[in-house]
């Protein structure tokens, strides 16, 4: 049914279906629970803007998302940019039909970049907390791979956790300047580096006031989260130095 032909009540439905809600109320191991905290998600919007923040001096017309997973950066990127010709591409088929379910009318598909090639080239290509889940042997490869998808002059904006922080379960290794710029200096004419995401014993400590991993107590007041947001803006966001930070960017041109 196209947009223009429903009612007012109907759009307030469709416009509830932008996020799966049916899905948080759930019985798991036999206790109920009606919420869904993620204790990392004001790190994971600051991740993105740093993206977007190192995009703003650009000029291009197409930009490949490469391990794009439920597609969220893509719908951040059309925000600011919707002329952008855009694309996410992930090896898993269950993250695409999120993507594509929750952003209908963006592209994202299903490729392992490491066996088969794009179809374009691209003047910007993102990686965004992906090298870290790819095996140590492969590194090499998939950013190879990922340097085909540019064009002559393309640009790569690449994010991943520092090697100051320990490494998760689901991560293969984490990252410092020196290990990324050896995989990304024979490829690249330029490498800066930008340390993010600030440590920090304060902010520590202010969110777990405000629910920690969020499993007794989430506080939910619009103005304490956001005073938290706009502090972490302001003072956390970005790392001094790397000594300092958690994650850390790469931005190459060819």
């Amino acid at each position: 049914m196209s947009p223009d032909t429903i009612d007012e009540e109907q759009h307030i439905q469709e416009a509830q279906y932008e996020h799966p809600y049916h899905y948080i109320p759930r019985i798991e191991d036999g206790q109920f629970s009606q919420t869904q905290y993620w204790s990392w998600g004001m790190h994971y919007l600051g991740g993105m803007q740093v993206v977007l923040d190192q995009l703003r001096d650009w000029s291009f017309d197409s930009l490949v998302d490469i391990g794009c997973g439920d597609g969220r950066f893509l719908r951040e990127l059309h925000e600011s940019y919707p002329d952008v010709t855009s694309l996410g591409v992930d090896y898993s088929d269950r993250s695409i039909a999120m993507a594509n379910g929750l952003n209908p009318h963006l592209r994202y598909e299903t490729r392992n970049i490491l066996e088969e090639n794009l179809d374009r080239e691209y003047d910007v290509a993102t990686c965004i907390e992906v090298l870290e889940h790819i095996p140590p042997e492969e590194c090499t490869a998939f950013v190879e791979a990922i340097v085909e998808t540019l064009t002559d002059n393309g640009k790569l904006v690449l994010t991943v956790p520092h090697a100051n922080k320990p490494v998760a379960d689901k991560h293969y290794q984490h990252f410092d300047s020196s290990s990324l710029s050896e995989l990304l200096d024979p490829h690249f004419k330029r490498v800066e580096f930008v340390p993010f995401d600030r440590q920090s014993k304060l902010l520590t400590a202010l969110e777990l006031a405000v629910g920690g991993r969020g499993t007794h107590l989430i506080v939910n007041s619009p103005s304490v989260l956001n005073s938290l947001w706009k502090l972490y803006k302001r003072r956390y966001m970005y790392a001094p130095t790397e000594s300092d930070c958690r994650r850390i960017a790469a931005v190459c041109e060819r």
